[in-house]
């Protein structure tokens, strides 16, 4: 007997294709940091830069990013 229950759980999760995804590269340019920091930023275990991982790329929201940035000034 197979176990289904988590083959027939669903998680809803908000996304918004309208919005374009943007890559380390250009996070790195919108604040002015290395794009080996704009890696270490979603790394990190407490306030991580919020990011979506695509096979094996990130991407980044630019509503995320200004969240994020917000959160840092308080």
């Amino acid at each position: 007997m197979t176990n289904r229950t988590n083959l027939d759980e669903t998680i809803a999760v908000s996304v918004d294709l309208t919005e374009p995804l943007l890559t380390a590269a250009q996070v790195a340019r919108l604040l002015s940091v290395p794009r080996s920091s704009v890696y270490e930023y979603a790394r990190r275990l407490h306030n991580p830069l919020p990011s979506i991982g695509v096979g094996r790329h990130r991407r980044f929201y630019r509503s995320d990013v200004a969240g994020w940035l917000a959160s840092l000034r308080t």
